[in-house]
């Protein structure tokens, strides 16, 4: 009898397992579909960026091309390009795939993320879907032919190890997201604020400029000099100065005057990071996973909402770590919402000439999630505030 009761265990147990293998080959396909059903769009960034550098590569030797600076992308990103320029599709087509893969691992390491907090495995394919259907996240790879997944995927992989407390393999994550994108740098307060709680050490920080020079090796090895592409974050840096490009932060409500608030931008920023490293710092609370996953999320939505110099795609990886926080704080739901579509709207200048809602109000929303999460992670880091009276 019993070995009857196990026999149809296992048989209900096998009809769980394809019917799951069903709805996950179902969102994937729907995930895939739904991208590739933009990609006959032409972005303003392909035509005069993205389009243009894979035909140098073409027209230049293929690989040989690296070693002109033609660029203002990290080598990473024009070693895939250069990868591109060998599929049997159209270059438009070329370009768009090269970012596909990383929305898939950046969905896995949100799912990685989320199934620390719950083992339910409905929840965690929730949240490998809600990142991969986050309308911003379609519009970035699918439409717009970017790649901001690439290095997002790698600072999620960079909390998770953080949570797992391997703070080591953390940093290599860390500097991989650098290597790949300068933006990776809005995830530097949460290992600051680790640093000062003895969560990370300090020797792991020589591995930036190794995992770097790694990176940038094959185009050294085609021609171009080392020392420019060691400065290549710099130098991208420095591409624009205009104190906002279309992002939905605090330079909307000011004057569009590089010359005169450039240098007070950096400083607001500054202070914004330092205040967030003194709360995190004077707090007595053990950073567990779920002060982390706070964490991680105000320092990528403090360092864009007051820095200078801000696209509108540089809240992309608020837009995703928004949606771990929402998971692991459900009465926060709308917070990804918010985020979201602050971003998604602020796509839309740039990409169809149309504004839905103006910015400097989609800042003012913007504005309100960053307080409410700070709120949220002060009441969490320091519980005596409850007990005061007002």
């Amino acid at each position: 009898m019993a070995a009857s009761e196990n026999g149809v265990a296992r048989f209900f147990s096998k009809i769980s397992e394809f019917e799951d293998f069903i709805w996950w080959a179902i969102g994937l396909a729907l995930a895939l579909s739904l991208r590739l059903s933009l990609f006959h769009f032409q972005s303003g960034d392909y035509v005069s960026h993205l389009g243009l550098w894979y035909d140098y590569i073409q027209e230049h030797g293929g690989f040989a091309a690296l070693k002109d600076n033609f660029s203002n992308y990290t080598p990473p990103y024009l070693y895939l390009m250069w990868l591109a320029t060998k599929l049997p599709v159209q270059k438009l087509y070329a370009i768009k795939l090269i970012a596909i893969p990383f929305d898939f691992l950046m969905a896995l390491f949100l799912l990685l993320i989320v199934r620390l907090k719950y083992q339910n495995k409905t929840i965690q394919m929730l949240a490998f879907f809600a990142a991969l259907f986050a309308p911003t996240v379609i519009f970035n790879s699918g439409l717009w032919g970017q790649s901001d997944a690439m290095y997002t995927a790698f600072l999620l992989g960079a909390v998770y190890y953080i949570i797992r407390k391997r703070p080591v393999v953390a940093v290599v994550f860390f500097a991989i997201a650098f290597a790949l994108k300068t933006q990776a740098i809005f995830l530097a307060p949460f290992f600051l604020v680790l640093y000062l709680k003895n969560r990370v050490p300090a020797w792991p920080v020589v591995l930036f400029p190794v995992i770097h020079f790694l990176f940038v090796i094959p185009a050294w090895i085609a021609g171009r000099p080392l020392r420019d592409l060691m400065i290549v974050h710099w130098q991208q840096a420095e591409t624009y100065h205009q104190m906002t490009m279309q992002a939905a932060n605090f330079y909307q409500w000011l004057p569009e005057d590089y010359y005169l608030f450039s240098r007070f931008g950096i400083v607001l920023a500054a202070t914004s990071v330092f205040v967030f490293c003194l709360l995190v710092w004077k707090s007595q609370v053990e950073l567990d996973k779920d002060v982390l996953v706070r964490l991680a999320l105000i320092s990528v939505l403090i360092v864009p909402f007051f820095l200078p110099r801000m696209h509108e795609r540089y809240f992309f990886p608020a837009d995703v770590l928004a949606i771990i926080y929402a998971f692991y704080f459900p009465r926060y739901f709308f917070v990804p919402v918010v985020v979201i579509l602050c971003s998604l709207f602020s796509y839309f200048p740039f990409l169809f000439g149309r504004t839905v809602i103006d910015l400097p109000y989609l800042s003012i929303f913007m504005a309100a999630m960053l307080i409410v999460v700070v709120v949220d992670t002060v009441r969490r880091l320091y519980p005596n505030l409850r007990e005061v009276e007002i």
